[in-house]
């Protein structure tokens, strides 16, 4: 729900997700049903984060990479982005 005197312009907008600013400062990312608020340093800590994960896919495109990945586990991330004490922010 949109508080009063709010209004959004679009950021972005693609066949699968929105963008959009607030007038009260917050940006909203919309996915399907799901919206997210976001503030600014956070919507570019997601974008950077989404972009790695697309070079990944991409570098694994290839069937050797895919086996390597899958005899190796997964290390878990040392900070999340977006927060600086390395949790998320809300």
């Amino acid at each position: 729900m949109r508080g009063q005197g709010c209004c959004r312009a679009v950021l972005a907008q693609g066949p699968c997700a929105e963008v959009t600013r607030c007038s009260c400062g917050h940006i909203h990312l919309a996915v399907g049903p799901v919206t997210l608020r976001l503030e600014e340093d956070v919507l570019r800590a997601l974008g950077h984060t989404v972009l790695e994960a697309i070079q990944r896919l991409e570098e694994g495109s290839h069937p050797a990479h895919r086996e390597a990945e899958a005899s190796e586990p997964l290390a878990a991330p040392a900070t999340a982005h977006g927060a600086p004490n390395g949790g998320w922010k809300q």
